[in-house]
């Protein structure tokens, strides 16, 4: 079966990018084919955080915000050194979501406006020649001009680009989701909680804390990250450090927690090849907080405007995806991300330099506004 694109993987990057495409012209209903493993609504571990760089994403595609599907607005991120803390207001910062809800639904959205989606489908083999690309699942074989990896950290797509030279930059997690207190401050206040006090230890990230709706009951949603991106330091024993965070007997957390990795953003990563787009946790994703989704839905964006340009060209070697990607809105902010990653992470360490960073942060966040409304009112 032949396609102009196809996308491999139904998560929020490879459906915005299908979006995208979509949105340029209908006649790409009919050109572009998304292959899915799984079927929706599928397990994802994800904390489930939408920025307002994703939600302006889903509303650019016409998306009705709020979506219609269980939601918690954040209207105040918690920033946490030991004593020190800086609180960033908003109309909301974060809309947090069951990622398996908003991914069914996203699909579900996609194929209603007429993408082509096989879901349950795996592809075990890609195969790049100077002609296009062949794909073989257990069901079929595909051939197309073009192929956007969009599968994630684990994904064929990164395991076939590891022999070609992309370095991977993985961080590591741990997540659990657990039943909530009747009142959960968090809830009460509406809050997230980033806490960093865990870089005195070694830990090259934070410990989150927020509360989410999961069947239409209060459930906390408590993770663990480390970047990673400092290897020459010592790892850190990331269960003994998150059974600390959470030690008092009314938040202790206990396992069977998950683990994933992911694969983040830097300006040194590799972004396409020859008939190859990245998008995604594949490209590389949010390295400071670890933030996937709304990055992965404004992937979408950029790898729509170059597959649209290839087309026209007939050049599909995307030699300049990289400097679209770097010009774009979604690489300032990656790159900012990274930058700040890169000075905070490294000079961790240095007893000095965490209180200075939380010091100037709370100067900062007390000259700046709250962002405006950026959903309708609730209620």
């Amino acid at each position: 079966m032949h396609y102009d694109v196809i996308i491999i993987g139904a998560g929020p990057a490879g459906l915005s990018t299908a979006l995208h495409l979509l949105r340029h012209s209908p006649e790409w209903g009919e050109r572009l084919l998304v292959l899915e493993k799984a079927v929706h609504p599928r397990f994802k571990l994800c904390g489930g955080a939408v920025t307002r760089l994703g939600l302006e994403t889903l509303r650019g595609l016409d998306f009705p915000l709020p979506l219609p599907l269980e939601q918690f607005f954040v209207k105040e991120v918690r920033l946490k050194y030991q004593r020190h803390m800086v609180t960033l207001p908003g109309k909301p910062q974060l809309v947090i979501f069951n990622r398996a809800d908003l991914d069914a639904y996203l699909a579900q959205q996609a194929k209603a406006r007429g993408i082509q989606l096989r879901e349950g489908e795996e592809v075990k083999e890609i195969t790049i020649s100077s002609n296009g690309v062949s794909l073989c699942t257990p069901q079929a074989q595909y051939f197309a001009q073009v192929v956007v990896g969009a599968d994630g950290a684990n994904g064929i797509t990164r395991r076939y680009t590891r022999h070609k030279t992309a370095k991977a930059r993985l961080a590591r997690t741990l997540e659990v989701l657990q039943a909530a207190p009747k009142a959960p401050s968090l809830l009460q206040d509406a809050a997230a909680l980033f806490d960093f006090s865990l870089l005195k230890e070694g830990l090259q990230g934070y410990v989150w804390d927020f509360p989410f709706y999961q069947q239409n009951a209060v459930a906390l949603n408590r993770g663990i990250y480390d970047a990673r991106l400092d290897r020459s330091k010592p790892l850190p024993p990331l269960p003994n450090l998150f059974r600390a965070a959470f030690s008092d007997s009314q938040s202790a957390v206990h396992p069977p927690w998950r683990s994933h990795p992911i694969h983040w953003f830097s300006p040194r990563n590799r972004f396409a090849y020859p008939r190859l787009l990245l998008v995604g946790e594949v490209a590389g994703v949010d390295p400071l907080f670890g933030e996937g989704i709304g990055p992965a839905l404004a992937y979408g964006q950029v790898a729509a405007q170059a597959i649209t340009e290839a087309f026209e060209r007939q050049d599909f070697s995307f030699s300049t995806y990289r400097a679209r990607l770097r010009n774009s809105y979604l690489g300032r902010y990656l790159m900012t991300r990274w930058f700040t990653a890169e000075v905070s992470y490294r000079l961790a360490g240095q007893g000095w330099f965490p209180p200075l960073v939380w010091h100037l942060g709370k100067l900062l966040a007390g000259l700046f506004p709250p962002p405006d409304l950026f959903l309708p009112p609730q209620g």
